[in-house]
């Protein structure tokens, strides 16, 4: 027989190692800022990418993943709900080539693709992002105060019928990173 006291050990282990899993896979955004380039702002961000083992295994085994970057701006208003003046998802699609060994990011909006000789140079590249065309300086007004997010996340809607209900019920699947905010006055 097992003895009372050490029953919550088990629990506790159990959760210390799933907490130790969790920490290997996800998305992170480590850095983002509105630049002033010639008469508008443009984003520059850096995001960590870490995909979990079932979705690489999926991806290497040709299933192509979709990641989904959202970008906001909204203007802060005090006695109303914040006005949103820039919303925007850009999606983009990794591939894995398994005759070349290659890895290709596809964006979607603009239909340019770059290929890779790893997993982990194709995820750099995805996540360093420069110059993405925010707003006009003429849309931030002196004085006011604007609020800037980003997010990204894996679209599970986008993976094939048949592994989505799978994804679904994995937490390996739900990769994303919470909203990145910042504050930037006009």
């Amino acid at each position: 027989m097992i003895p009372r006291w050490t029953r919550w050990l088990l629990p506790l282990a159990l959760c210390h190692g799933l907490e130790g899993r969790a920490a290997e896979y996800g998305f992170r955004i480590l850095d983002a800022q509105l630049v002033p380039i010639a008469d508008q702002y443009a984003l520059n961000a850096d995001i960590d990418y870490r995909f979990s083992a079932p979705a690489i295994d999926a991806l290497e085994h040709g299933v192509p993943l979709t990641v989904v970057i959202q970008f906001k701006i909204q203007r802060h208003r005090d006695y109303w709900l914040d006005e949103t003046l820039l919303s925007e998802s850009r999606r983009f699609f990794i591939h894995y080539h398994p005759l070349a060994k290659t890895y290709q990011i596809a964006n979607e909006s603009s239909g340019a693709t770059r290929d890779f000789a790893s997993l982990r140079a194709s995820l750099d590249a995805l996540g360093e992002i420069r110059g993405w065309r925010a707003l006009p300086k003429a849309a931030f007004a002196p004085g006011r105060e604007y609020w800037v997010g980003l997010a990204a996340k894996l679209d599970i809607e986008a993976l094939p019928l048949p592994l989505r209900p799978l994804a679904y019920v994995s937490p390996g699947w739900y990769l994303g990173s919470p909203w990145f905010r910042w504050r930037v006055s006009g």
